[in-house]
């Protein structure tokens, strides 16, 4: 639970404070600004650190749209595959990656990346994920690694071994729902009761909203295509008129 602001009531469910106390007690400091999106390893680290006799940790960000169908041949994959990384699209890319490039002041190779929001990852490599993200802070302070080139960084460090999870589960990830752009809005995916597949990034209607108003996210019709193609017709009228507005004040 991200606790920088107010402490949440989870009983009888147990949790994880998320804070800059909380990174500090482990040795995670230095850290970005804006780590709280940035650094979604440092789940992976609290994860550990609380709970140390794991063979395996796994990851689902708020942005992913797990379905009720989904669950199981997702937990099925994760218990039948022994690989020390699964994430989607995991593995080496024609280009650097925008946040990876720091992986070249490391001595790694910046083309390699993954999409991070839903991962399986093993002890051993959770250990080399951790001293990757300490060694970066500490020696490249400036080099903007995100989550994604810090799993990438220490599958190449240590030669772990990997699965993509579009290769895992073909019919329930692939980059039709699961990938890093464009937004799917919730209450369409949602509306479906016999939806199976993995969708990301996912985001609710009040939140596209807002951010239209807020210039929060640069949100342009190209960017919520998908969105505005799979709206209830009153959510899609109220979305057209704020993207003009927002068009029309930018």
């Amino acid at each position: 639970m991200d606790e920088r602001e107010q402490i949440s009531d989870t009983a009888p469910l147990a949790k994880i404070t998320i804070s800059e106390e909380a990174l500090s007690a482990i040795g995670m400091t230095g850290l970005p600004k804006n780590w709280g999106w940035f650094c979604g390893d440092m789940c992976y680290y609290l994860a550990a650190a609380h709970f140390p006799r794991y063979k395996y940790y796994a990851l689902i960000e708020s942005d992913v749209y797990l379905p009720e169908a989904g669950v199981q041949p997702l937990l099925s994959a994760f218990e039948t595959c022994r690989a020390d990384a699964i994430a989607a699209q995991l593995g080496p890319t024609p280009s650097p990656k925008k946040y990876s490039k720091g992986l070249a002041a490391l001595d790694l190779d910046p083309a390699w990346g993954c999409i991070f929001p839903l991962s399986r990852i093993s002890r051993p490599l959770l250990n080399e994920m951790r001293t990757l993200r300490r060694e970066a802070l500490l020696k490249t302070p400036r080099a903007k690694l995100n989550d994604e080139a810090v799993l990438a960084g220490a599958v190449q460090r240590g030669g772990f071994s990997v699965a993509r999870l579009e290769d895992l589960l073909p019919a329930l990830a692939s980059k039709e729902t699961f990938d890093t752009n464009p937004p799917h809005l919730f209450e369409a995916v949602a509306a479906d009761v016999h939806e199976r597949r993995l969708y990301h990034p996912v985001v609710m209607f009040d939140t596209v909203v807002h951010r239209l108003r807020t210039g929060e996210k640069n949100y342009t019709r190209h960017r919520l295509r998908k969105i505005l193609r799979a709206a209830p017709k009153p959510m899609r009228k109220t979305l057209t008129k704020e993207v003009s507005d927002s068009e029309g004040s930018a």
